[in-house]
């Protein structure tokens, strides 16, 4: 009876998930290829084609594993490439959607509960929307799914190949995004270790994770051997002036950070030394020397960025020494933004436009009402009240009832580890693009909720039958 009910489930994620992908590509919802080209986190599509592995190599802005995938796929693929990353993303969320369901069945085994949430999933605007952007936010859910799934797998059969499956996208996520930083991987490591230092599984969880923290400690050596940064990417010095200046314009041009950040290299000419490109010349001058890529497009892997960045953290770390408070309110603004939807990310607004009601109904989305900076900033902070109320929910009554029984699941420990991270990570270092990093661990937290919605069903049950 289990197994039909589970096939039956099943076969209601594909059949919805068929039907949603017609329906919005009715209204327009399709994916855009020139982000290709234009997005700062890729190679020159030059080099994606024709130098993929010399361009990742000398790539100090962002780890190397997209522009991995991306260039694969248009090696592969040719004239058809378009063709073939929409149908690789759209099947990376029908992938992301059975997970779900999967975790959900052996974490709560009520199959109405794991078909509900996985459906919820399906069906959100911003997953229909993510899904047809060529960006890496559905990749990175993928590999945390593969990860928690793993873990499951691993405390039935403490095997080689669960062990693997738990690390590898460890290791692929933090060669992907640079938000997962080596010490995310490294503490994340660490407890799952912890968790298991009295269990035979221990010494395949010791090799899977010593293995995965060496791969990504020695990207991080490389980038520090050429271009003198310890991280997988050169940008956050970049990254943390976006937030701290937010609002708080500096007028002084003879002072970087009088600067966007991300402008041109030629912007930042009186702040660089001179020759400092001559340690690069010969090594990869399309990606490191040439001020735009593509033709027109700004490109952010310029070997100036380096020394901009530094220049971007100094101006911030005296900013912040200068002005705690300010600062302190630009990241309580993150925060608030964390919880926005997700379709309110500025690079998803004009594909939610097309499916606006909704995206309204769906999402609590009130931007789409809003008229100028002071009403978006309203109708955002009012958008993100639900979802920080089911989080808060969600999570009290998760470790309530952990506190109450005195245990608490590993993959659930994981979990919420990396939940925290996220969180505070973006909201102390980035402004304005937190709803897309808490859509890209929605998954995660879908799981946490389904257990939360087992539990509630459970006590309920309970009180009847006291009644009875």
């Amino acid at each position: 009876m289990k197994k039909t009910n589970t096939t039956r489930a099943v076969l209601v994620i594909v059949i919805l998930f068929v039907i949603s992908r017609i329906v919005v590509r009715y209204f327009g919802v399709q994916m855009d290829i020139r982000a290709l080209s234009s997005y700062w986190q890729y190679l020159d599509v030059e080099t994606l084609k024709h130098n993929l592995l010399r361009g990742v190599w000398y790539d100090h802005a962002q780890p190397p594993v997209f522009n991995l995938l991306l260039g694969s796929i248009l090696k592969l693929s040719g004239e058809y490439a378009p063709a073939v990353f929409e149908l690789f993303f759209k099947l990376v969320t029908l992938a992301n959607t059975l997970l779900i369901f999967f975790i959900l069945r052996r974490l709560t085994n009520h199959v109405y509960v794991s078909l509900f949430l996985s459906c919820l999933y399906l069906l959100s605007p911003a997953t229909l929307i993510y899904e047809c952007e060529l960006f890496y936010t559905i990749f990175i859910s993928l590999l945390l799914l593969i990860s928690v799934y793993s873990l499951l797998c691993f405390q039935q059969n403490e095997s080689w190949i669960s062990s693997g499956g738990i690390f590898i996208p460890l290791v692929a996520i933090c060669l992907t995004r640079s938000m997962y930083h080596l010490v995310w991987l490294i503490f994340l490591s660490f407890i799952i270790l912890f968790y298991y230092r009295k269990k035979n599984g221990f010494r395949k969880l010791f090799m899977g994770s010593a293995i995965a923290v060496l791969l990504v400690t020695s990207w991080y050596i490389k980038n520090y051997v050429i271009f003198g940064v310890f991280s997988s990417s050169s940008w956050i010095g970049m990254n943390v002036a976006r937030n701290v200046f937010h609002d708080n314009p500096i007028r002084d041009s003879s002072r970087i950070e009088a600067f966007e950040p991300f402008s041109k290299v030629s912007v930042y000419k009186p702040f660089l030394p001179e020759n400092y490109e001559k340690p690069f010349v010969g090594l990869n001058d399309r990606d490191l020397l040439q001020e735009t890529k593509n033709d027109s497009f700004i490109n952010e892997n310029h070997i100036a960025y380096i020394e901009i960045s530094k220049k971007y953290m100094e101006a911030s770390k005296a900013y912040l020494k200068a002005h705690p408070f300010t600062y302190l309110q630009n990241v309580i603004q993150s925060s608030i933004i964390f919880f926005a939807p997700a379709t309110r990310y500025p690079l998803a607004e004009d594909q939610a436009a097309k499916i606006k009601y909704y995206d309204i109904m769906y999402s609590f989305n009130l931007s789409h009402f809003a008229k100028g900076k002071q009403q978006r900033r309203i109708a955002l902070t009012l958008s993100a009240i639900p979802k920080f109320l089911i989080y808060i929910s969600v999570f009290y009554l998760l470790v309530s009832t952990a506190i109450k029984s005195r245990k608490m699941n590993l993959p659930n420990i994981t979990i919420i580890i990396t939940i925290a991270f996220v969180f505070l990570v973006s909201s102390l270092l980035e402004h304005y693009e937190n709803m897309r990093f808490r859509y890209e661990i929605e998954p995660l937290f879908l799981l946490l909720a389904g257990q939360v919605l087992t539990i509630i069903r459970e006590k309920r049950m309970e009180h009847k039958a006291h009644e009875a």
